[in-house]
C-alpha cells in the first residue's frame, strides 16, 4: 500500500488502523512532510499503543523529524500527560538536535501526574503497562535529559530532588538519569548513597548501583563508598538487587577485581537473572575474568540449568579471548543440542572465534 494512503489512516478513528500505518513508516525507515505531520499529531492520540507506535517512527527516524522539532516540543505544554510524555521520548531520542528544548523537558521535572488510559485495559490484561518514562512526565524527562548533552546534563540537580519522590518508578528514573550524566551526574554520588541505604524498592535499589557504576567511569574510579555499598547488596534477598550488584560490579573496572569471587558465586546463585548479571560482569573485568572461562563452558553443557542461561554463558564465552576459544571443540558439541537457542547461541560463538564456517563444514 502506498505511503499516501497510509498517511490517511493515521487520521482513522479506529486506533488499530494507525497503528497499522505508523508500522508501514516503522518499516520503511522514512516518511515525507505530510506524513510526519500526521504521525506528528499521532503522539497526542487518546490511545497509548498509538502514541508509544508514533513514538518510535519519530525516533527512529531521526533526519525526517528534525523539520518538526519545534512542533513535538510543543506538545510539553499540553495538558494530556501521556502526549508529554511521548514528545519528551522523541525529543530525548533526537539528542543534540533538541538541545533548545531542554528548559522545557526539565519543566516536567516538577509536574505530577500520570496518564491513566491504559489502566484498564492492563488491569484485565489486554495489554502491558506502558514504560514509566511514556506515563509519567518525570520520569519521561528524567530519561530525556542525559541524552541532550551538556545542556541537558545542566539539570542534574533538578533530577536529584527526584531521589526523594513518592513514587518508586521515579525515583528509579532520577538515579538512572544522574548516572548517565557524566561528571555533573557523579556531583551527587553522596545523594545517591543516601538513597540507597534507605531505599526499599529492589529495583530502585538495582537501579541505584548501576548509576553508582556509572558515576565511577565518570570520575575515572569508583569511590570506596560506591564499591562498598555495591559489594553489600550481595547479600540481598532480592535476585534483582543481586543482578544489580553483578552488573554494577563488572562496571567498577580494575577497583572490581579484588572481588572477583563475588561474581563467581554467582554462577551458582539461585536466579537465573543472577547468574546471567554475573556471567556479563566477568566478561568486562577482562583478563581477570576470564580465567574463569571453565566455569562458564560448565554451565553451558549442565542440561539442569536453564536454556537462557546455557545460551547467555556461550555468548559470554565468545567475549573472553583466547582463554574462551579454547573451549571452541566443547562449544561445538552444542550445535547438537536439543534446545535450539543453545544450538545458535554455540554457532554465534564459534562464529564469533572465526571458526564457524569450518565447523559447518564439517556437518
Amino acid at each position: 500500500m502506498a505511503a499516501a494512503e497510509m498517511s490517511k489512516m493515521l487520521a482513522s478513528e479506529d486506533p488499530l488502523s494507525k497503528v497499522e500505518a505508523l508500522q508501514y513508516f516503522q518499516s520503511a525507515g522514512s516518511f515525507d512532510a505530510d506524513s510526519g505531520f500526521n504521525i506528528c499529531q499521532c503522539l497526542a492520540d487518546s490511545d497509548m499503543l498509538v502514541r508509544g507506535a508514533a513514538a518510535q517512527v519519530l525516533a527512529a527516524a531521526a533526519g525526517d523529524t528534525m523539520p518538526m522539532v519545534g512542533k513535538v516540543a510543543q506538545l510539553l505544554a499540553s495538558g494530556d500527560c501521556g502526549a508529554k510524555c511521548a514528545a519528551a521520548e522523541v525529543l530525548g531520542a533526537l539528542a543534540s538536535g533538541a538541545e533548545p528544548h531542554a528548559e522545557a523537558i526539565a519543566a516536567l521535572l516538577s509536574e505530577d501526574g500520570e496518564d491513566a488510559s491504559a489502566a484498564m485495559l492492563v488491569s484485565g490484561c489486554v495489554a502491558p503497562r506502558p514504560k514509566a518514562s511514556m506515563r509519567i512526565p518525570k520520569c519521561a524527562a528524567a530519561e530525556a535529559l542525559p541524552k541532550l548533552g551538556a545542556p541537558g546534563r545542566a539539570f542534574a540537580a533538578a533530577v536529584a530532588k527526584l531521589l526523594n519522590d513518592k513514587l518508586p518508578e521515579v525515583r528509579c528514573a532520577a538515579v538512572a538519569s544522574l548516572g548517565a550524566m557524566g561528571q555533573e551526574g557523579a556531583a551527587h554520588e553522596d545523594d545517591v548513597l543516601r538513597t540507597l541505604l534507605a531505599e526499599k524498592d529492589p529495583l530502585v535499589i538495582a537501579a541505584a548501583a548501576s548509576s553508582l557504576a556509572e558515576m565511577s567511569r565518570a570520575l575515572g574510579a569508583p569511590s570506596d563508598a560506591s564499591l562498598q555499598a555495591v559489594l553489600k547488596l550481595f547479600g540481598s534477598q532480592h535476585p534483582s538487587v543481586r543482578s544489580g550488584a553483578a552488573r554494577a560490579l563488572g562496571a567498577m573496572g580494575d577497583a572490581a577485581v579484588p572481588h572477583t569471587g563475588k561474581l563467581v558465586k554467582c554462577l551458582s546463585d539461585r536466579s537465573p537473572q543472577v547468574k546471567i548479571a554475573a556471567m556479563s560482569a566477568l566478561t568486562e573485568l577482562g583478563p581477570a575474568g576470564q580465567v574463569y572461562a571453565a566455569d562458564l563452558a560448565r554451565l553451558a553443557h549442565d542440561d539442569w540449568q536453564l536454556t537462557s542461561v546455557r545460551a547467555a554463558s556461550l555468548d559470554a564465552l565468545a567475549c573472553m579471548g583466547d582463554r574462551g576459544a579454547a573451549f571452541e571443540e566443547d562449544i561445538a558439541d552444542l550445535l547438537g543440542d536439543e534446545e535450539e537457542e543453545v544450538r545458535v547461541a554455540a554457532a554465534r560463538a564459534l562464529e564469533h572465534f572465526g571458526s564457524w564456517p569450518g565447523w559447518k563444514a564439517e556437518e
